[in-house]
């Protein structure tokens, strides 16, 4: 079973590692927006965004979970 909180803190750690060490300055180019001449993010909004997509995860894990339980008691 995933730990979710050990998940969350692991990736803040990361996040805040990135912010400490230059993260900001690790540009990154949009590889799903062909064309684009000039980087458009860097590391650290990427892993903010990873830690968006893993928090939306687990509401979506926490509240099937809940449906279950719910139609279990019915």
């Amino acid at each position: 079973m995933i730990n979710n909180n050990e998940l969350i803190y692991k990736m803040e750690t990361v996040i805040e590692y990135l912010k400490n060490h230059g993260g900001y300055d690790y540009e990154l180019y949009n590889r799903l927006c062909p064309g684009m001449g000039e980087p458009d993010s860097n590391i650290v909004e990427y892993a903010q965004d990873c830690l968006e997509l893993i928090n939306e995860l687990i509401d979506i894990v926490d509240n099937k979970q809940r449906q279950a339980l719910f139609e279990e008691i019915l």
